[in-house]
């Protein structure tokens, strides 16, 4: 299947990644390849050595993709893409106890809701560090590095988004408040200061809305990189129609969600669902 891994690898990048989690759920072990990851670390073979308490947290896996960094940077030293996904955020949280011990909430909600909200911040506060401490060592890096980092999901808060609705989070999709609360999640795009230096850009401030299709063109851009045929074609859809979904909302060129694309709009869907039938079916990734 087409990819941008199939496309970096073949300009010359090492290519690989890591999730510790099993490598049959949902058959990554496979799908990883097809998707132009030759080499991909999963739980059988990696992570069950670094973990003995089952799946491996954040403390385990990010120094590990630095460690992985590093192999490639000492040794071939090519260019390197790495596609990692992590699990421990991963809900559901215990509406029993709470995990690590912090507590965030303060004795207004239900002992369900306060043990699914202090799990999940307790989660988020960790992982934070754990990225932070993994930009420390990327930022003392010669080698311009660039880090894009996104959730592909709003965490699960109780069944029937029970802890959401006592916090009172409008997930009222009819509404623009609760449409973005439902379905946006934030991303972070980072760079070291030899990445800087290298592309004149500092990185700076909040980055647009924008679909997870679109997140490389985003960072394309970001970088002055063309890219392959797929992200020049997809360019011209994203600066049209930056935020596209499947149930018939969308933010156009003027930032305005809208369920009716206007005729510039609806001509750039019409012609990314073609082009996406094409890219799907016909293996070429250059």
């Amino acid at each position: 299947t087409n990819s941008y891994a199939w496309y970096l690898g073949d300009q010359g990048y090492a290519v690989e990644g890591s999730h510790p989690s099993y490598d049959w759920f949902y058959n990554r072990k496979n799908v990883n390849r097809y998707l132009g990851l030759p080499t991909y670390y999963f739980y059988e073979n990696r992570y069950q050595d670094l973990w003995s308490q089952g799946l491996a947290p954040d403390s385990v896996l990010l120094p590990e993709i630095f460690r992985l960094y590093e192999a490639n940077r000492d040794g071939e030293g090519r260019p390197y893409f790495s596609f990692n996904v992590t699990y421990q955020g991963h809900g559901p949280y215990s509406t029993e106890e709470v995990w690590r011990g912090e507590h965030f909430t303060d004795g207004r909600y239900s002992p369900e809701t306060a043990n699914i909200v202090d799990n999940y911040l307790g989660s988020v506060m960790d992982t934070a560090e754990q990225l932070r401490l993994l930009m420390d060592r990327f930022r003392a890096e010669e080698r311009p590095v660039v880090l894009a980092v996104f959730g592909d999901h709003q965490p699960w808060l109780g069944d029937g988004n029970s802890a959401y609705h006592e916090l009172g989070v409008n997930l009222d999709t009819a509404t623009e408040e609760g449409f973005y609360h439902y379905y946006s999640t934030r991303y972070l795009l980072w760079a070291n200061d030899a990445a800087k230096q290298a592309l004149g850009y500092a990185f700076p401030g909040e980055g647009p809305d924008v679909s997870s299709c679109f997140l490389m063109n985003l960072l394309y851009d970001l970088l002055g990189w063309q890219g392959g045929r797929w992200a020049q074609a997809t360019a011209e859809i994203w600066r049209e129609i930056p935020v596209l979904t499947t149930v018939g909302r969308y933010v156009q060129a003027d930032g305005q969600l809208t369920g009716t694309l206007d005729e510039s709009g609806q001509a750039a869907l019409e012609r990314y669902r073609k082009m996406e039938y094409f890219y799907g079916t016909n293996f070429q990734y250059d």
